[in-house]
């Protein structure tokens, strides 16, 4: 948490940014780019899909305020962040209203990955191991995008998530500039949750998925700017914080990913197969569905706070911790799906 928390100016923007976005949500609301309910849809009924417009244009807009305003620095760092999310943020709009195909997307995704890779990390860290390191973190931050993406389809789930998570990570950190980034985010997104939670007056799209996960990545490789070296016994917190919570996350993706590939089913054809989908196909109403995700979230954030990775026991421990949650909701899901009868997931 940093020092200026209960500054005056800090709280007033903090309510600002806030109201920006509700009232930017609102407005994309009436302008009406539709998401007609089709087959693998969760919804039944036309609804607008721009509210991520109001999430990263108040995110945006508040992130160049803050820095002045608290006399902090840009370094180049955040300004090659907050570009890559505004490329991205653009495209995806583009994308919801005219259905581009999935190679420019990813294409974008991995522009805006790299260079987010190669401004955030120190320069002695990516000469360390540049062949090896930089395409590593490339494919996890399109990763953690795609994934972020494919989470979103219900109400709140994913916007929640990155709202908790933007919480956990500010009080982690100790970096300011991406502290202020993480509450810019938190922000933005609480202008749109009410809207969206647990009625859906708007969801927030691809330009809100995309840029939640491109941005909930980069705060993992935040720290990786004051590294001279790094190692599996070295990682900082920061990494393991938001690896924890957003393990469901990635755990749903990957369990869906490998069963799919195993089923030979095409991967790249749209699906409601998700295991959170599954639930909802299961008469789960959405709204529990997305607060049992909220919880794997602060499950995993307190798991990575309370049990330090500094011995082999403790590591051990956080991670069945972390992994048993899963295996149960997994287990609990098959049941419900044998129990409705559904065969085809």
């Amino acid at each position: 948490m940093t020092s200026f928390s209960f500054h005056p100016l800090f709280l007033i923007w903090l309510i600002g940014t806030t109201l920006l976005s509700a009232v930017i949500v609102k407005a994309m609301a009436r302008i009406g780019v539709m998401d007609n309910p089709i087959e693998r849809s969760s919804h039944t009924i036309p609804t607008p899909k721009g509210g991520g417009v109001g999430i990263i244009s108040a995110f945006l807009i508040g992130s160049i305020i803050i820095f002045p305003l608290l006399h902090q620095p840009y370094l180049i760092s955040i300004s090659a962040l907050l570009g890559a999310v505004a490329f991205l943020s653009i495209i995806s709009w583009l994308d919801d209203v005219k259905q581009w195909s999935a190679i420019i997307k990813l294409a974008a995704q991995i522009f805006c990955a790299t260079i987010i890779t190669l401004f955030i990390p120190s320069l002695s860290l990516l000469q360390q191991s540049y062949f090896i390191f930089v395409p590593v973190i490339i494919l996890g931050l399109v990763y953690v995008i795609n994934a972020f993406n494919f989470m979103d389809g219900l109400n709140g789930l994913a916007a929640g998530v990155a709202a908790i998570s933007c919480l956990f990570f500010y009080y982690q950190t100790q970096q300011v500039d991406f502290a202020l980034i993480a509450i810019a985010l938190f922000c933005g997104l609480m202008g749109f949750l009410p809207f969206n939670y647990p009625k859906a007056e708007i969801f927030m799209g691809d330009v809100g998925s995309q840029s939640c996960g491109l941005l909930l990545a980069a705060f993992a490789i935040a720290p990786f700017n004051k590294l001279d070296h790094i190692s599996i016994t070295t990682i900082p917190s920061e990494t393991i914080l938001i690896f924890f919570l957003l393990f469901g996350i990635l755990y749903d993706v990957t369990f869906t990913l490998i069963r799919r590939t195993k089923e030979k089913a095409p991967l790249l054809k749209a699906h409601r197969s998700h295991l959170y989908q599954m639930a909802h196909r299961c008469q789960i109403p959405a709204s529990i569905v997305t607060i049992i995700e909220w919880l794997f979230c602060i499950w995993g954030g307190m798991l990575a706070l309370f049990i330090p990775l500094t011995t082999s026991l403790n590591t051990i421990c956080a991670y069945s911790l972390l992994i048993i949650p899963q295996l149960i909701w997994t287990l609990f899901i098959l049941y419900k799906t044998r129990q409705h009868n559904i065969k085809k997931w």
